[in-house]
């Protein structure tokens, strides 16, 4: 006999929208994709091998009741094999007269019998679950934070599959920038034992001369070493591609427990967020916890972007916003230089707390000293007319290694600084602060790369901890 099982019912979709706390909203009709149904698979309750009349205790073979095979299958897990048992079937001969009582082969058979009957309860039980089940992006389980923009968008590949699709605003022409999302969260809660998250990594980050897309994901906090993921091409340029992460907390028959998720996407490189699918069916959702409340914003170039960290955990925003329990939001940009524009986008976020880190790229590029002071100049008018109090810090750019000598340099990195040290001063601003980069990392080649403006792990570990003492909670 062969137990089918029913298909699951479609997830429910919902109505898109941002978090309570995040910046902009959005609203986007999603529909969940179809249930993946798993292929019928056997069950073995005892293991393989044949159960026959010595194994049993209760049938007896003899030339009226030779023995016949009997096989059940039913849905269930992959772990788990088939049943198979040989049991009489043939028809019994002519019924002979009542006896006066039973004897003990009858009355081990019906034992039997019962017994039987009673194991394929759980049987057919099992039979009408699937093996998993799949939770959209767009469910109102999954929470998202660290992002500027994010909306729910049809998946080119199943345009009945909505997609969570993050978008920082600002950009670098060329380089697609803008879809990289440093730090940005998927937050999520079960008591599933099997979690497999999909991401697609797509075709927006363009540049062919930088990219990390090494995420990272935490269980209940924590996380481990290996317990990363990362595209399998790994040049600068490749084509796009999903990436599963299986995450496995138990095995299957253990006592259900409830654990918070955490998806770190990488600082360099372009990610869609396709869903989760849960193992069994039958796991539970519920709401994750909230972000950090006060929510920590990180301006600059391509330090603040990341490179060359080796991956998100190891850049100095990433550390700051852990050592202070705040939420990120990076909105550093490789190769941006001084300018008023991007204030405006700036402006338009809630922030508690601002690091500024600009002025290396103007130096590199000859740009004029007097050009970077006004843009500077401008760019906090701007934001100061709509964020008038949020404690702003302001990091000269840091030390380069001498062996660094950028052809378009006009005048010293120094004489950057010095603009910016002059222009703190002028404003007379109680909540803009001035940071020297200089003193956040030790002035010794091994800490930076071999482009020397960028920092590496052991660099920016000790920028992360030295710029976190001097920066103090909001409100304090």
């Amino acid at each position: 006999m062969t137990y089918a099982r029913r298909a699951p019912p479609p997830c429910a979709g919902r109505e898109g929208g941002l978090e309570a706390a995040q910046p902009r909203g959005f609203s986007s009709k999603t529909t969940a994709p179809p249930a993946v149904r798993t292929p019928p698979r056997t069950l073995s309750l005892t293991g393989s091998g044949t159960l026959n009349a010595q194994s049993l205790g209760c049938f007896a073979d003899t030339p009226q009741h030779p023995p016949r095979t009997l096989r059940v299958e039913v849905d269930a897990p992959p772990a788990q094999a088939s049943l198979r048992h040989t049991m009489p079937t043939t028809q019994p001969p002519a019924p002979q007269p009542r006896r006066a009582r039973f004897s003990l082969r009858h009355l081990l058979r019906c034992t039997c019998l019962v017994s039987l009957s009673l194991l394929s309860a759980p049987l057919a039980a099992q039979a009408q679950s699937p093996a998993h089940r799949i939770i959209s992006a767009a469910d109102t389980s999954i929470g998202y934070s660290g992002y500027v923009h994010m909306e729910f968008v049809p998946s080119t590949a199943a345009p009945t599959t909505k997609l969570a699709r993050f978008d920082r605003v600002l950009d670098i022409p060329g380089k697609g920038y803008r879809r990289d999302n440093p730090g940005t969260r998927i937050r999520f809660r079960t008591n599933a034992i099997h979690v497999t998250a999909r991401l697609r990594f797509s075709e927006f980050h363009t540049s062919t001369s930088a990219r990390n897309s090494q995420g990272l994901y935490l269980i209940d906090g924590a996380t481990q070493p290996g317990w990363t993921f990362r595209t399998q091409q790994t040049l600068a340029k490749r084509d796009p591609e999903t990436v599963e992460v299986h995450i496995k907390v138990g095995e299957l028959g253990s006592p259900p427990v409830f654990h918070d998720y955490e998806i770190i996407l990488p600082y360099g490189d372009s990610v869609d967020f396709e869903g989760i699918e849960v193992s069994p069916a039958s796991a539970q959702m519920q709401p994750p916890p909230a972000p950090p409340a006060l929510r920590y914003i990180a301006y600059g170039d391509s330090v603040t972007h990341g490179f060359t960290a080796s991956a998100i955990d190891k850049t100095y925003p990433y550390l700051v916003a852990q050592k202070m329990n705040w939420q990120l939001i990076n909105l550093g940009l490789g190769g941006r230089a001084s300018n008023v524009s991007d204030a405006h986008v700036l402006k338009t976020l809630k922030a508690d707390v601002i690091t500024v880190l600009m002025g290396v790229n103007d130096w590199q590029g000859g740009g004029p000293v007097e050009r970077y002071r006004s843009n500077m100049m401008g760019f906090f008018d701007a934001l100061r007319a709509v964020q008038p109090t949020v404690p702003i810090y302001f990091v000269t750019s840091l030390w380069v290694p001498p062996s660094w000598a950028p052809k378009g340099q006009i005048t010293g990195l120094e004489a950057y600084r010095q603009a910016a040290r002059e222009l703190v001063t002028t404003r007379k601003d109680p909540h803009l602060h001035l940071i020297e980069g200089p003193a956040l990392i030790d002035h010794d080649p091994a800490l930076f790369d071999k482009v020397a403006v960028h920092p590496n792990d052991q660099g920016f570990a000790q920028m992360g901890e030295r710029l976190a003492k001097l920066m103090q909670q909001p409100g304090r």
